[in-house]
């Protein structure tokens, strides 16, 4: 069974979203999708509109391998509204060989490019109309493979790109770092500046997102940095934020904080945001699946929209208003079936479990395991990969408030209203519930 407000393929792989962007009244979120198998193969840009973050309408594939310069897949990217019309930017991949037995998959033996795509309207999208923006990189500019994922914005009368990358750090070491580009047209390319932060442990830089939060003196920067977390237990690569000091005359660049998990169940990776109707700044983010849904039609979900806030210096990602106040019809049983909130006060004896899915405070840090509904091994991007069980927030205090959402095969955690978030993927819940020792307990399903 199908989460029912999740945002999910129609069928079979789905990774990072792409393109987020509200658009002649609806916003329109494009995705990597694979439309052959529910594993990850050659990138295409699956497409769906929506009028409230809320309801999605499929569209179909938007983007797919069809020139010579990407004609083996339409890698991460983003839109971006010019003079009426949506430009789409993307990374396009050629594959240096072609691996026999799958011609989807090749590992790292590929270039990139940075390409676009121009809709006049965000439904008719032309092939005709794609053309390189930024070439394939040379070291010691950028890495020609690992060079990817053009995020674009307007500041003032000047368009910006940032691109995630690599650059030789020592010999045989790679270090991540961005690379930023200014436009007057959205179309012709300048190369600005790089930000590397050498400290960081982590080989490459994807999916990075640059924007300025009201009240707040410096940019933030979201990214999902590779293998930046080696303890053998969890997934290697995350999705971090921190306030980064940037110039848009120069595109000088500068870390000024440490990076925080954006959501400590470590599923999420490379989220993009953009802002929604109402001009808040709203994120969505891909939560990775190691394995197929239950019924094996799909693979691939996205997190709710979450509102991004500055709070003294600390980001809180809350859930959108639009889906919080779908939940407003208060229940005395919890159920799986149907999409639920539960609202509760948590303290140091408080214990949850919901279908073998626990939840509980220790040490001033709300804990959860999903070691009963998860399976033992599991696979991304083809390959093994070690998957977490056991995740903690940081310290709240002896007590927090948790509002819960249970959407089948997902369990999203906001504490404190998105002071920190924690959620997880999960398989083959029980109907077992068993709750001890908390305060205030709300159960709200959506008054349809």
């Amino acid at each position: 069974m199908k989460p029912k407000l999740h945002f999910t393929p129609t069928k079979n792989w789905m990774n990072d979203p792409n393109g987020f962007i509200y658009y002649k009244g609806e916003y329109h979120l494009f995705y990597q999708h694979f439309p052959y198998d529910t594993k990850w193969g050659t990138m295409h840009w699956g497409h769906k509109t929506s009028k409230d973050l809320v309801h999605w309408q499929d569209q179909g594939i938007a983007l797919y391998p069809s020139v010579d310069f990407d004609r083996n897949g339409c890698f991460s990217g983003s839109a971006i509204e010019v003079d009426g019309k949506l430009y789409l930017y993307y990374t396009a991949i050629v594959y240096n060989k072609l691996n026999p037995k799958n011609i989807h998959v090749t590992g790292d033996t590929f270039i990139a490019s940075q390409a676009m795509m121009i809709s006049p309207d965000g439904k008719i999208f032309n092939p005709e109309t794609k053309q390189v923006v930024v070439p394939v990189l040379e070291e010691p500019l950028g890495h020609p493979t690992h060079t990817r994922d053009p995020k674009v914005w307007k500041e003032k009368d000047t368009y910006y790109m940032v691109l995630g990358s690599q650059y030789a750090y020592e010999k045989e070491t790679m270090k991540g770092q961005l690379l930023f580009y200014k436009s007057q047209d959205g179309i012709h390319w300048d190369y600005l500046n790089a930000m590397k932060h050498p400290e960081l442990n982590s080989n490459m830089w994807e999916c990075p997102d640059l924007f300025k939060l009201e009240k707040a003196q410096d940019y933030t920067l979201i990214m999902s940095p590779e293998n930046i977390l080696r303890d053998g237990k969890n997934y290697p690569s995350h999705a971090l934020w921190g306030w980064v000091d940037f110039d848009p005359s120069t595109g000088e660049a500068s870390l000024k904080s440490e990076l925080s998990y954006l959501d400590y169940g470590l599923d999420l990776y490379a989220p993009q945001t953009n802002i929604d109707k109402d001009g808040r700044r709203v994120m969505i983010s891909w939560l990775r699946m190691p394995q197929p849904s239950e019924d094996g039609k799909w693979n691939g979900l996205f997190t709710y929209p979450r509102v991004i806030t500055n709070h003294d210096g600390h980001l809180y990602f809350n859930v959108h208003p639009n889906i919080e106040s779908l939940f407003t019809k208060e229940i005395d049983t919890i159920t799986f079936d149907e999409p639920i909130k539960i609202s509760v006060e948590m303290n140091e004896n408080s214990k949850i479990n919901l279908g073998g899915y626990r939840i509980w405070m220790q040490d001033q840090a709300l804990h959860t395991s999903r070691e009963q509904v998860f399976p033992s091994q599991g696979t991304l991007f083809n390959s093994s990969s070690p998957i977490g069980t056991h995740f903690h927030t940081p310290k709240v205090g002896d007590t927090c408030h948790i509002d819960i959402y249970l959407d089948t095969q997902v369990i999203e955690i906001y504490v404190n209203n998105g002071q920190y978030v924690l959620s997880n993927i999960v398989y083959s819940m029980t109907s077992d519930i068993n709750i001890k020792n908390v305060d205030h307990l709300k159960i709200y399903q959506v008054n349809e």
